[in-house]
């Protein structure tokens, strides 16, 4: 899907015309990420722009109790969309509407650094019952993304890549995509595999439920070619 949408926009810049001085470059930051945003002006109203954004981050944590845990977490956020904006009254302030992928996507693996002992200890600290080694005990890892490809956007904003004098530009957006609910995965290959029954998996998505929006504020600065 990503590389059919941007084979879209490729082809969208490729059908403007030569002398396409309501065209206009972005750099922009936000919560879908840092990226590039490219936009064209086909009427004194309207401007359509094509947008790319991603971020990723990865932390390594050691988290103490029984037992000690290795937790390996990613996270990535980033999309690639399409918009339509609206000047109603001809100057900076648009609204806009869209559709894309937002591709929020969060994993953590907890690996046991220890065995576990079911059961009281000797005297010289040994297992008196049944101890678990870290690799009986297996690791636990999950996953929360989106179910769905396509997301609509609805928002608002300030600036215009295709319309205007000047040649710097200066960008704000507000809104939001309809996601749907977010997805929580659970995956184990040993002990820990009644925690991942689709039982308890559903009660944790169940309070996802209300997470059918993500927000979208974005800053840029653009240059009209």
């Amino acid at each position: 899907m990503k590389r059919f949408l941007l084979l879209a926009a490729v082809v969208f810049l490729a059908a403007l015309p030569s002398e396409a001085q309501n065209l206009g470059v972005a750099l922009r930051a936000g919560t879908t990420g840092v990226g590039v945003q490219v936009g064209y002006g086909f009427h004194p109203r309207f401007n359509i722009r094509a947008h790319y954004s991603t971020f990723s981050h990865s932390r390594t944590e050691t988290s103490t109790g029984e037992p000690d845990l290795r937790i390996d977490a990613d996270a990535g956020v980033g999309a690639l969309a399409s918009f339509l904006d609206f000047h109603p009254f001809r100057n900076a302030f648009r609204l806009t509407a869209g559709a894309g992928q937002n591709a929020l996507d969060v994993s953590a693996t907890a690996t046991p650094l220890e065995s576990v002992c079911m059961g009281d200890e000797d005297g010289n600290g040994g297992c008196s019952g049944k101890s678990f080694s870290p690799q009986k005990l297996g690791n636990l890892t999950a996953r929360i993304s989106y179910p769905s490809a396509i997301h609509p956007y609805v928002g608002m904003g300030f600036g215009s890549l295709g319309n205007g004098k000047s040649l710097i530009t200066f960008l704000f957006d507000i809104g939001a995509y309809y996601t749907g609910s977010p997805e929580i995965e659970l995956y184990n290959d040993g002990l820990f595999s009644p925690t991942t029954d689709p039982e308890n998996v559903q009660v944790l998505n169940d309070g996802l439920e209300s997470f059918a929006w993500y927000p979208v504020v974005s800053l840029g600065i653009g240059i009209r070619l």
